[in-house]
């Protein structure tokens, strides 16, 4: 193997795919519930250098392991997973849902008698909106007012280089907190900001911010101190408006 990724063409992919989920077959025999493709592949909007991304559904418990390879120009990927773990992972409303709980929705089929992939969508989008306001809550403290702190104490240490990266974090944590109010699935992380634009009801200060991560032009460190700033704010009232509290009433709150 020499210089990276190979192209692969889409009809190739799949055979290669449907190979790997024949052999999961025969090696975890009865207890193979349900198997099929998710990621790109799954969703048809894979490109030549697209991996191949496989989830296999046991009829076990507590069972969750993965391999992961490469051979010739493709790579593949292949999540064995317990029923319960599965089922528990779908109902899982975190900070990165709206960029990884697609995945459990867009399941391109190989093996499913039961229609299990039907209940594991299901249980994705009926998750209760308490779930997703703690989630943004979570997304609000332990990452974009913390990234915050880092900014102030670049911006008080002269420590400019580092600004780029906090711009790049606290756009692709905002658009977190958009998907997760919106309850949308992002199709790709390469597309995250770019859809998120596309999205109702933005924090202010966001849409200047992300332009200016998606332009590369991150050489300003005023300029981007700034925007950060606006968008802070912006995410202060946003969350005031949705009466998502993050700031606790006690100073110890134990």
């Amino acid at each position: 193997m020499s210089g990276g990724p190979q192209p692969v063409k889409r009809e190739q992919r799949l055979k290669i795919a449907r190979e790997i989920a024949a052999r999961a077959a025969e090696v975890r025999g009865k207890d193979m519930l349900a198997s099929g493709l998710y990621g790109s592949t799954a969703r048809g909007t894979d490109g030549p250098y697209s991996d191949i991304e496989i989830l296999c559904v046991l009829d076990t418990s507590d069972e969750d392991y993965d391999y992961e390879w490469v051979h010739g120009p493709w790579k593949a990927e292949i999540n064995f997973l317990s029923k319960n773990v599965l089922l528990t992972k779908a109902a899982d409303v975190d900070e990165r849902w709206s960029l990884t709980h697609g995945a459990f929705c867009n399941v391109l089929a190989f093996h499913d008698p039961h229609n299990f992939f039907i209940t594991l969508r299901n249980v994705v989008l009926s998750q209760p909106q308490e779930h997703f306001t703690s989630a943004i809550r979570g997304c609000i403290i332990f990452e974009l007012y913390e990234m915050m702190g880092k900014l102030c104490n670049a911006h008080y240490c002269h420590n400019t280089a580092y600004f780029p990266t906090i711009a790049l974090h606290m756009t692709t944590h905002g658009a977190y907190i958009i998907g997760l109010a919106n309850r949308y699935h992002y199709t790709t992380a390469s597309r995250i900001h770019e859809e998120s634009l596309t999205l109702p009801n933005r924090p202010s200060g966001y849409d200047e911010l992300c332009h200016l991560v998606m332009s590369g032009n991150l050489y300003n460190s005023q300029l981007i101190y700034s925007l950060c700033e606006t968008f802070w704010s912006g995410v202060e009232q946003w969350s005031a408006n949705k009466e998502i509290h993050f700031e606790e009433e006690r100073k110890i709150p134990f």
